[in-house]
């Protein structure tokens, strides 16, 4: 029962509560990385487009206290989406942090950095959060002495454990899933490389053509002029937040079931966002409507393998016209779908690499849908354990 909980500030259970460094060393080509709020991803950070400072920059920084250590929880406090990228530090670089970031480390003989890690994440903590703490206009931000003030409840140590090791067997699996999926993508890719872009010579019975030779590129609806009518149960509107997330949440706009039926979206349906930012996904966030700004892409002759990896083998290309637009929203429009080149093989080379290719995307399709609904069960779960309302011991997974 929560009266059996403990209630205390954030800072009376953690050690330590700072944030990174105030100044940003400039960059170099050879040396350590240091991290800012856009390199987070759901459990760690992403290294590959991670900036580097010099090793003296980054020892200086390691003095003043700006390089986590392993269980440390960081948390963006900076900018749109703060308090939104959480996670517990596990990876082995380490590397030097911006101010942007927050860093909490745990007094263990209180509260464990798995149990506050969900603490933190649960939807009314959060919601407390940007009511209570964002402060400034232009950029809001969390300063520390607020994080020092925030209120946590939590029980004995051997019943965080208890909560911790629920919700981590459904993160773990969805981990899992996600890395498998990040293999299997890396296979189809470096097929479809071989077979289509490193190559001397276009095969015998192969031929040139476009991205519009190879399927339909459907635009959304200004979903405005749709909404839910009376008592209706509105849809989910896809737009450019909820496919870069992968999900649509609460905030997501609504609209009609009366819309068309092509415009309605389903798990495996291929999106490419032609307006704002640039991205092209295989959609498993369930159905929802699509919205302008995005296209719906299929076809009557090819499967989803092969005008998915030629429409994500021209976003870079497409990413670099947008930014060459004078406008304040760089766009792609259907001429440039026209213009980028792709090569279709002869139907029997055609049938043999789908043999390949289709198992694979649907096997990435299947882990992506399970591990939403995995995420969907953690997220039902997590403000029940969190407050006491349920008992662990009456989880079973």
């Amino acid at each position: 029962m929560t009266y059996e909980w403990n209630h205390s500030t954030i800072n009376d259970v953690c050690v330590l509560v700072t944030d990174g460094s105030h100044s940003s060393p400039k960059s170099v080509n050879d040396g350590k990385y240091m991290v800012s709020v856009k390199d987070f991803t759901d459990y760690g950070f992403d290294f590959a487009s991670c900036r580097m400072i010099s090793n003296d920059d980054y020892e200086t920084l390691k003095r003043n206290g700006c390089v986590p250590q392993i269980d440390d929880i960081l948390i963006g406090k900076d900018g749109a989406r703060f308090f939104e990228d959480i996670i517990i530090y596990r990876q082995r670089e380490k590397p030097a942090l911006l101010s942007s970031i927050a860093i909490l480390r745990c007094d263990k003989s209180k509260i464990l950095p798995d149990f506050l890690y969900y603490v933190l994440r649960t939807p009314s903590f959060r919601q407390d959060v940007k009511d209570k703490y964002g402060s400034g206009s232009a950029i809001p931000r969390i300063i520390l002495k607020d994080f020092k003030r925030m209120m946590v409840s939590y029980p004995s140590l051997e019943k965080q454990q208890a909560i911790i090791s629920v919700l981590t067997a459904i993160d773990s699996k969805i981990q899992a899933n996600t890395e498998i999926n990040d293999n299997l993508y890396a296979q189809a890719k470096a097929i479809f490389d071989n077979h289509f872009i490193n190559i001397d010579a276009i095969p015998a019975g192969w031929r040139k053509g476009n991205l519009l030779d190879i399927a339909n590129y459907l635009n959304g609806l200004a979903m405005q002029k749709f909404r839910p009518q009376g008592n209706e149960i509105g849809l989910p509107v896809l737009k450019i937040k909820e496919l870069r997330q992968g999900s649509c949440d609460d905030s997501s706009e609504l609209c009609s079931l009366r819309i068309k039926p092509e415009y309605i979206i389903h798990d495996g349906d291929v999106i490419f966002s032609w307006s704002g930012s640039l991205l092209v996904d295989i959609w498993c966030g369930g159905t929802c409507g699509l919205n302008q700004h995005l296209f719906k892409v299929t076809s009557d002759i090819y499967d989803k393998w092969f005008y998915y990896l030629w429409t994500a083998h021209h976003l870079a290309r497409f990413i670099a016209i947008a930014a060459d637009k004078a406008t304040t929203m760089g766009h792609i429009k259907r001429e440039e779908l026209a213009k980028a080149e792709v090569l279709i093989p002869c139907e029997e080379d055609y049938t043999s690499l789908t043999s390949i290719m289709q198992p694979i995307f649907e096997l990435i399709i299947s882990n992506r849908i399970e591990a939403r609904k995995l995420a969907a069960l953690r997220d039902e779960l997590l403000p029940k354990l969190m407050s006491g309302e349920i008992d662990v011991s009456a989880i079973q997974l």
